[in-house]
Order: structure tokens, then sequence, then C-alpha cells
């Protein structure tokens, strides 16, 4: 599983203060750049919340009639809300090893001000939108983008309709949540997940107590 908040290098500065009102225990901070962007990947090691996560109400209802959480816990959506609202543009992640479960969270200003989850039921949100299923009506084209990504991955032309022929299994879903979220954040077309954890494990570590 990989919980990680993300944000560019440029905001480290409110890191710590942010860190300070959202976590307790063990953090590891690792920071990879792309496309000339620097940016960190902030997971937890022993680590509690201090508060609980704050949601849109119909997001809440919606994880109670289908039993169902869209984040392990609180540890990402309360760091998240805490770093947004010091100034940055903030992702929320989180993915099963095999990404059939998945959830990107942006936070702006303090709140949630999207999200996209894949898991036993799918579901897409944002303030203007309300509720939806990821990657319907005007993202249907980034879904076939993502497609042919997918497609090109296994090496096989013939699947470059991939994406629309499993728009309801879950690893496909799962991995175009990503991509497009990913692509959003570095600037470039992200490696695949199991190559990006791979570096995230790798990379230079900073540790930090809070």
């Amino acid at each position: 599983m990989v919980e990680w908040v993300l944000v560019r290098s440029e905001h480290r500065g409110v890191l710590g203060a942010a860190l300070a009102k959202a976590w307790r225990g063990d953090v590891v901070v690792v920071e990879l750049v792309f496309a000339a962007t620097g940016v960190l990947f902030i997971a937890p090691g022993a680590t509690t919340a201090r508060r609980a996560a704050r949601w849109p109400d119909v997001l809440t209802d919606w994880g109670e009639i289908n039993e169902e959480r869209l984040f392990p816990g609180d540890l990402a959506p309360v760091l998240a809300e805490e770093l947004s609202g010091l100034g940055a543009d903030v992702l929320a992640l989180f993915a099963e090893l095999d990404l059939r479960a998945t959830t990107t969270g942006w936070y702006r200003k303090g709140a949630l001000v999207e999200l996209e989850h894949v898991g036993a039921s799918q579901v897409a949100w944002s303030p203007d939108g309300g509720l939806g299923r990821p990657f319907d009506g005007t993202r249907r084209g980034v879904g076939a983008q993502v497609g042919r990504r997918i497609a090109s991955l296994v090496g096989d032309e013939k699947t470059a309709g991939l994406f629309d022929r499993l728009d309801g299994q879950r690893l496909a879903v799962g991995e175009a949540i990503l991509t497009t979220a990913l692509h959003r954040l570095f600037g470039e077309t992200p490696p695949p997940m199991d190559e990006l954890r791979g570096r995230v494990a790798t990379a230079r570590t900073e540790r930090v107590r809070v």
C-alpha cells in the first residue's frame, strides 16, 4: 500500500508548520525531480493524525452508504488540509499495490476541491460537479489517452482502446486516476507506479519527528 502527500518543493518552507498541526510521530520525506520541478513525497511512519479529516457531507454519506473508505485513515487528508491551508496545492494519494483501490484528492486553501476514487465502488467529486464517476463526460477524452498509454506499456498496438473496454474494471480505472493526477503535478507523463515506488524507496530520505 502507498499513502503519500505530494507537494512541489517550493512549498518546503511551510511543511514543518503543517506537520506540527497534522501529525504526531515519525515522518518520511523524499524529494524527486520531474520536468525540472521538485516534488516532495511525504509519507507517515509510526504516525497518528492529530484530528479527524474534514469531508464534504455528500462524501461522508457516500462512504456510509457504500461502506467504503476513501483513504485508509485520516493521515493523508489531514496533512493535505493543513499544508494547502498554508498556500500550497496538494495531492493526497492512496493506492493498493495492485491499484484496485486507489484515491487521489486535490486540496487548496485548506479544503478538498477534487477527488477520484475506485475500489469496490467508484466515485468522483468536485464542489461544482457534485458526485459522479471518474472519467465520465468531458473526462472521456482523457480516459482514452490513458488507455492508449496503458496499451503501450503492455506492448500491443491492438489494445489502443483498452481503457474504454476496461472502464468497469478497477485496475484500469486505478491506473487512469493515478496517471492523470501525477501528470498534472509532475508536468510530464509519470513512470509506472511500480517504478515510482522504487524511486521513492531508493531516494535519499529525510526523517522527521513531530
